[in-house]
């Protein structure tokens, strides 16, 4: 089986010229692509797989998910899936519901959709000071992280900066003084979607997940933090909708975002199958020995998946 990662699905917007993004209609021809392919996991062989580790009779059938729970994902993917006969699953991070803020994560992307990324980062490194950036895992940061984004100048050295190295706790007001820095306003009261639309996607038979509280990178965390990242996620979405199973993906991905705590506060807050970032199909395998990290392909691997 192939997972697929999906971040925005959307149209292009003036107010974003740098954005990175897949567009709509190339969404849509990369599902014909799958469909003619591959063809796609159903969700009582995606079920069967989790009972007995039995596999799908045509070998490398596709499943569909999408990440952070973004406005785009109601208004254009579901629609389409709902067209299609198809079905999909849908990670949300709770923050921006119990806060009613923008991730600091997706402030990150807005501006590097609005400016260009080396002006970003000129900015931010005279503003950032030494102690603002612990000194543990860069040398492992620096080299796992975006190794499979095409970015503009400075964008990945951006990301990185604000995502991977500087401190969670200085990370907001750093944020605010760019968008101050740049005349941007972050106030957008749609980014994300509804919890009536969350709700109504899970009425439709599309699986909600868990994508963390505040989407960190869960290997900077404590323990404690951690638990309460996963478990206040859950505890919310499952008063959004009905969860009739858990499951949950790793923010940013890959094996340096999660560490051994995140996948025993995964088991002991009764999830039952995670997903990753690592480019191979699920095998049967994966059901025993990584059942809390199994692989997804980022869509852009695969024919008219790259951003625009």
């Amino acid at each position: 089986m192939k997972v697929i990662m999906y971040h925005y699905v959307r149209r292009y917007t003036p107010r974003l010229p740098n954005f990175r993004f897949l567009d709509f209609d190339n969404f849509r021809k990369q599902l014909d692509f799958f469909g003619a392919k591959y063809g796609f996991v159903t969700l009582d062989e995606w079920c069967r797989y989790l009972s007995d580790g039995t596999m799908p009779n045509v070998p490398g059938k596709v499943l569909l998910t999408f990440d952070d729970a973004l406005s785009c994902h109601f208004r254009y993917v579901f629609p389409e899936l709902k067209s299609r006969g198809l079905w999909g699953m849908f990670y949300v991070p709770t923050l921006p519901y119990t806060e009613r803020g923008i991730l600091d994560v997706h402030r990150i992307h807005l501006l590097c959709g609005a400016f260009e990324g080396h002006r970003l980062l000129d900015y931010a490194v005279n503003i950032i000071s030494k102690e603002m950036i612990p000194e543990r895992k860069q040398q492992e940061f620096e080299t796992a992280t975006y190794a499979h984004q095409l970015n503009h100048e400075g964008v990945s050295q951006f990301k990185r900066l604000m995502n991977y190295f500087v401190d969670y706790e200085y990370r907001s007001q750093i944020l605010d003084a760019i968008g101050r820095r740049f005349g941007y306003s972050f106030e957008i009261p749609d980014f994300y979607m509804s919890v009536e639309q969350i709700s109504e996607m899970a009425d439709a038979s599309m699986i909600i997940g868990s994508h963390t509280r505040s989407h960190p990178v869960m290997s900077r965390l404590s323990a404690a933090e951690q638990s309460l990242e996963i478990g206040s996620s859950f505890d919310f979405l499952s008063s959004v909708c009905p969860l009739p199973v858990r499951t949950y993906c790793h923010p940013y991905g890959g094996f340096h975002s999660f560490n051994d705590n995140t996948i025993r506060l995964l088991n002991g807050f009764g999830v039952k199958f995670s997903f990753n970032v690592e480019s191979r199909e699920v095998s049967d395998r994966d059901r025993i020995h990584s059942i809390q990290y199994l692989p997804r392909f980022d869509c852009n691997e695969f024919q008219f998946g790259s951003a625009s």
